[in-house]
C-alpha cells in the first residue's frame, strides 16, 4: 500500500530536489556590474531587500533597503505610481542582500 506513494511521490520528489541542488551548484550566480557597483557604493545588512530604479538609458539608482521583501515591493510599487504619473518608462527592481534579482516591475 505504500509502496505507490514511494514511488510515484517521494522518489520524483527526491530526484528532482537533487536536480535543483545541482544546478544552483554548476550554474553561479552572475551579477550584472551596474548591480555589483550599487552594491558595493552602499553595502547592505544580511537578510535585508533593496528596491532599485533602472532608468531607460540603464542607469540603476537605490531607492531603500527594508527588512522585510512587502516593504521593498511595496516601494517598487510606489515608484511605478510615481513614473506613470510622470510619464518616464522606468523598471523597478527588488533584490535579496545577495543581490539576486526577486521581482521586476516595468512602468
Amino acid at each position: 500500500m505504500f509502496f505507490p506513494l514511494i514511488y510515484w511521490v517521494v522518489v520524483p520528489l527526491f530526484f528532482a530536489w537533487l536536480v535543483v541542488r545541482w544546478l544552483k551548484k554548476a550554474s553561479p550566480l552572475v551579477v550584472p556590474p551596474e548591480v555589483a557597483a550599487l552594491f558595493a557604493e552602499r553595502p547592505i545588512e544580511p537578510k535585508w531587500f533593496r528596491a532599485a530604479r533602472r532608468d531607460h538609458g540603464g542607469l540603476l539608482r537605490w531607492l531603500g533597503d527594508f527588512e522585510k521583501q512587502p516593504e521593498a515591493v511595496d516601494a517598487a510599487y510606489a515608484g511605478k505610481e510615481a513614473a506613470v504619473a510622470a510619464g518616464e518608462k522606468a523598471s523597478f527592481l527588488v533584490f535579496n542582500d545577495k543581490a539576486e534579482l526577486l521581482e521586476q516591475v516595468d512602468s
